[in-house]
């Protein structure tokens, strides 16, 4: 061993010294830990990923269970920490707390969200020391923890293979659970082939799983093909979407100015969340500036949206029930409004983000909201229907994160929705790689319901998500412009939009199987030596 071990004590001019941290075992944390990490940064780094996974699923079989858990601990803090590098800036651009304590919020999240790596080394190592085969037990487990673990944000392991679109497309059938049980298969089977090596069940046990996994990545590549056939053949609209910062002075003349500006006839204009101002619920159109004074919050609506109007315009804004003008609730809403100024559909966002628009536990410590600056009291939508556009094309609506929910996106895609569109602010967050990974996390919802996903954010990123997952347009980050894109609709719903996210469900009652097997095996190993 060329590297310090705790076996080996350190010495200095003939005294042994009480220090015995190992060098190599950080090392192998860190490396291991950057590989998990590194592509949530750069995704086409998904194969770093994959051996990274491998490596701590290999670790932990090799340790100790309980040493499995703490060195599975640090790899998920080093992993997290890089992954989502860019929050303590973010925490404290949008909360009242002071950088330090924005700092230690983080580090408290990661610690929390490091648990669940923390599990399951310790999964692998129970599971690998009952039976070396049983450490395939780590994809189910991991599935359930993933999927089931509370956490502010919907990231999973599938995020991080953006970068290899033919493993994307089963999430067509199993959402991004799919994706991560093929992630999971590939890094299992690398380190099921390695802690037996030779030994011939450890390798035709590793050679089904590879052989499986190229099956999966080759049908893939089949469907991207297919999908971007059927793209060039589908009915299509023409949308204009527009990204301007809503915070600033000027963004009002603005937005109209970038409208104004699409040459050509479109079928509708996208403005971000944020762009309109709080309206009364049962406001019905912007014809009368006078009526819309007697139905808004004067101090923080526009009167006249868009005076030259020619096609439907979406725009984010709030609404409040009657009684509730200048102190609310209020519900994040979407309008529809067609050319003649009236209001012909809204959307209630239904999914509140954390933090951002209610903090948790804030019922028992209200100081709480003081502390992330959320002083207005927002409450959630219902109705996941599409609004249909003046030509009779259904939309889907997806406001600030909700993209990040497959939930909402499902629900409206079987409620009829033709295509999705999502309406995001986000100008408080400042660092370009919080866009992206927004970005990122919302990708899915296209492959999942096989429907193209047009994003309209203040600050980006704008663009279109074809079905297929792939972007085909987009707008650079944090500069004003418009994106014109021909938008494919699509009837047909995929297996996920039916059926929600089954594998998760079976990987839960696979995980609980697995575990009742051990208790009763070891019951019976242990009650059979004591006779």
């Amino acid at each position: 061993m060329s590297t310090l071990d705790a076996a080996t004590p350190i010495t200095k001019q003939g005294r042994t010294l009480p220090i015995t941290i190992t060098i190599r075992p950080i090392a192998e944390v860190v490396i291991i830990g950057v590989s998990i990490g590194l592509p949530w940064v750069y995704a086409n780094c998904f194969l770093t990923g994959l051996f990274g996974y491998s490596l701590l699923v290999t670790r932990a079989a090799s340790l100790s269970p309980a040493r499995a858990w703490w060195n599975s601990f640090a790899i998920g803090v080093v992993a997290l920490g890089l992954a989502f590098h860019w929050a303590p800036n973010s925490i404290f651009g949008t909360t009242n707390l002071s950088y330090s304590l924005s700092v230690a919020v983080f580090v408290g999240l990661v610690l929390w969200e490091a648990l669940a790596f923390a599990v399951i080394g310790w999964i692998a190592s129970r599971a690998f020391h009952f039976h070396p085969s049983a450490i395939w037990a780590v994809v189910p487990a991991w599935l359930t923890i993933e999927t089931h673990w509370p956490r502010v944000f919907n990231w999973a392991t599938a995020h991080a293979y953006l970068g290899f679109p033919p493993l994307l497309q089963i999430a067509e059938f199993a959402g991004t659970s799919g994706v991560t049980a093929c992630a999971l298969i590939g890094s299992v089977a690398l380190a099921r082939w390695w802690t037996e090596l030779g030994r011939s069940r450890a390798t035709h046990e590793a050679l089904a799983a590879v052989t499986f996994l190229l099956l999966v990545c080759v049908s893939g590549q089949v469907m991207v093909q297919n999908w971007r056939e059927r793209i060039d053949r589908a009915d299509k609209i023409r949308v204009a979407a527009v990204q301007v910062d809503p915070t600033n002075l000027d963004s009002l003349d603005e937005m109209r100015k970038k409208s104004d500006s699409v040459n050509g006839d479109v079928d509708l204009i996208l403005w971000p969340e944020s762009s309109l101002g709080n309206y009364q619920v049962d406001l019905q159109d912007f014809c009368d500036q006078d009526n819309v004074i007697q139905h808004c919050e004067p101090a923080s609506a526009i009167f006249d949206p868009y005076p030259t109007i020619h096609c439907d315009l979406l725009a984010g804004g709030m609404t409040y029930d009657e009684g509730g003008r200048d102190q609310g609730p209020y519900k994040n809403t979407a309008f529809l409004i067609n050319r003649d100024k009236w209001i012909t559909g809204r959307y209630v966002k239904r999914s509140l983000m954390p933090i951002g628009e209610y903090v948790p536990g804030e019922t028992w410590f209200p100081v709480l909201r003081e502390w992330a600056a959320v002083s207005t009291e927002l409450v959630r939508g219902d109705d996941d229907s599409p609004l249909s556009l003046s030509a009779g094309q259904r939309v889907g609506l997806l406001v600030c994160y909700e993209d990040m929910v497959a939930d909402n996106a499902a629900s409206s895609v079987l409620a009829g929705a033709q295509c999705l569109i999502a309406l995001a602010n986000g100008s408080a967050f400042k660092d370009p790689d919080t866009l992206e990974q927004h970005l990122r996390l919302a990708q899915f919802r296209a492959i999942e319901n096989r429907r193209a996903m047009i994003r309209c954010a203040a600050t980006g990123v704008t663009c279109l998500v074809q079905p297929d997952g792939s972007i085909h347009d987009r707008l650079s980050i944090g500069n004003d412009g418009v994106l014109v894109a021909e938008v494919p609709l699509e009837d047909q719903l995929t297996f996920y939009t039916r059926h929600g996210n089954w594998l998760s469900r079976l990987a839960a009652c696979t995980t609980g199987l697995c575990g009742l097997i051990i208790f009763v095996r070891r019951s019976f190993t242990t009650n059979a030596g004591s006779t």
